[in-house]
């Protein structure tokens, strides 16, 4: 056997014990997401769902904290953070026949989940909250409602910054999931819930802007194939990790 030969395979299996942990955390990931999505659900339905308004943010952080901190999407935040992990996952599986479209697609997914990361709001109005309630004047109280409205118009769902973020994250999770279509580590039904639910989610990104009454139907449909998708992907996941 020619040394060439004998370097390959001892990278190999040097190799698997990594992608067999890394397929393990991306399976563990998927269920976390699904936690998450099936708590945010239960959050808007029988919470509400985030406050729209500063006086109302400064309100229930006021009188009922930890309600109001529910309602604060926290649970989004750690589903989008946890892309990282699974899309990582995901590449593993696919470098082998399709590198340089996964490698796309995960880029797309990171700087998704960095924009997203970097303009939620919820720290920022707990903070704004916490000084409203010890302001003395009316003049006080009249300028944090105004950086309130600040805040609300930079976050995740109103600015520029989140606009992109939805399109990256989500256009990079269906040209991932379209790649799973051509792999054989991944089911047909979790490559299709994949392309669906996600791309679901990216034409809610786009229509938001002109039409937000059919833009939360289309999401609410592609939350329905979240509750599907991650399931699956969980599942591919860790037979990856038993038989790498």
């Amino acid at each position: 056997m020619s040394q060439s030969i004998r370097t390959q395979i001892s990278n190999s299996e040097s190799a698997a014990p990594h992608w067999k942990a890394l397929y393990r955390a991306g399976g563990v990931a998927a269920l976390v997401q699904l936690g998450c999505v099936l708590i945010t659900l239960i959050v808007a339905t029988t919470l509400g769902v985030e406050p729209t308004t500063p006086s109302e943010y400064f309100t229930g952080l006021g009188q009922d904290r930890l309600v109001t901190l529910l309602r604060l999407d926290f649970p989004s935040l750690i589903h989008v953070a946890l892309f990282a992990v699974t899309s990582c996952a995901v590449f593993a599986a696919l470098q082998e026949n399709k590198r340089m479209y996964a490698g796309l697609g995960v880029g797309l997914v990171f700087t998704g989940v960095v924009l997203v990361l970097a303009k939620h709001s919820a720290f920022s109005m707990i903070h704004l909250a916490d000084q409203y309630a010890a302001a003395t004047t009316e003049a006080q109280r009249t300028l944090l409602l105004a950086a309130g409205e600040a805040v609300i118009a930079s976050d995740w769902w109103h600015s520029t910054g989140g606009f992109f973020a939805g399109l990256f994250l989500q256009g990079g999770t269906v040209l991932i999931s379209c790649i799973m279509l051509r792999s054989e580590h991944f089911s047909k039904a979790t490559a299709w819930t994949g392309i669906l639910a996600n791309g679901l989610d990216w034409i809610h990104v786009l229509i938001q802007l002109v039409s937000p009454g059919l833009a939360a139907i289309v999401l609410a449909i592609g939350g329905l194939f979240y509750v599907a998708w991650y399931p699956l992907l969980a599942r591919d996941f860790l037979r990856l990790g038993k038989h790498a």
